[in-house]
């Protein structure tokens, strides 16, 4: 299953759109409720769109650039979708990516479910990864057909051939990320989001730029892959920490226990995952960074972007300068 956001300059017809679908919805509910999380909270939650059969999408002279998404293992791609509509708006096609079985639970249009299984042993995230990779490559193939590419963006701003390209993924979606990189050569670089490294890319590397963010304390001193990843990355490469973050603060869910009233007074326990950024805050820093990658990679080459997030969230830090 995938969703997909494009960014659009006029939009005769907004609405609410449900965060998630009903099952997945209640799953979410009932997994989160041993995190003090009130019943009926995703329920609760909508997020605003335009109406895709009435709005024309934004007219460019050249086809916006793509970028495919990769979440958390064990975790639905609809946790993302501020972060990604957020990518959207700032000019770019998004796709994100579920993989049955391996996130907790994937709903499809009829209501019909696919709960994830355990995941769990290194053969198993081995297993993972591999599979991940393919999807990535599948979806990135299959929007070559004009008829896919017709279902998930309008016409107008979708061209004949498929536009440049970059991954962007979290946590085990960060190690697909950099492992689709292997498997197609035409993908012009990824992010990886405080995912630790597996599988072949460790030594094979690539020549495409890279960049890697950590959580708090989540650097090349850190995490053994890390160290063992960067000097194989032969291309442009930034590395950075999030001081204050925690590994699922490069989610949607800081920003919902904000939006519930309920990040003052979080457990340690959650915050240890949640991390002590405001959720405002923290995904707008989210979306500044990859969306300066993005820019430098499939944009226009410049990293004033980087500079601009610099001087607006002083608690990312770069931890390696080459």
């Amino acid at each position: 299953m995938v969703s997909s956001f494009y960014p659009t300059s006029s939009c005769r017809h907004k609405h609410s759109e449900p965060y998630m679908p009903p099952a997945t919805a209640a799953f979410q509910d009932a997994k989160f409720a041993a995190y003090g999380l009130p019943d009926g909270s995703f329920k609760s939650l909508y997020y605003e769109t335009c109406d895709m059969n009435t709005s024309c999408g934004i007219r460019t002279p050249k086809p916006l650039p793509l970028v495919l998404f990769s979440g958390a293992l064990g975790t639905s791609r609809l946790l993302y979708n501020n972060m990604l509509q957020s990518i959207a708006a700032a000019g770019y096609l998004v796709v994100s990516i579920d993989h049955p079985y391996d996130s907790d639970i994937v709903e499809f249009p009829d209501g019909t479910f696919i709960a994830g299984v355990d995941i769990s042993s290194d053969a198993e995230v081995e297993l993972a990864l591999a599979t991940r990779a393919a999807d990535i490559a599948f979806v990135h193939r299959q929007l070559a057909n004009a008829t896919v590419a017709k279902k998930l963006f309008p016409k107008n701003i979708f061209g004949r051939r498929i536009p440049k390209t970059a991954v962007v993924g979290h946590s085990l979606g960060g190690a697909a990320a950099a492992a689709s990189l292997l498997q197609v050569p035409s993908l012009r670089g990824a992010v990886n989001l405080d995912g630790t490294m597996f599988g072949p890319f460790l030594t094979a590397g690539t020549d495409h730029p890279f960049m890697l963010v950590g959580h708090e304390n989540k650097t090349q001193e850190t995490d053994p892959s890390w160290k063992a990843t960067w000097p194989n990355l032969r291309g442009w490469k930034k590395e950075f920490e999030v001081k204050g973050a925690a590994h699922y603060s490069f989610s949607d869910l800081p920003l919902i226990a904000a939006v519930l009233g309920l990040q003052d007074g979080l457990p340690v326990e959650v915050e240890q995952v949640l991390g002590r950024i405001e959720g405002e805050r923290m995904a707008n820093l989210t979306v500044a960074y990859v969306a300066a990658f993005l820019e430098k990679v499939v944009g226009s080459g410049s990293e004033e972007q980087f500079a601009v997030g610099t001087r607006k969230f002083p608690e990312v830090v770069e931890v390696t300068k080459v």
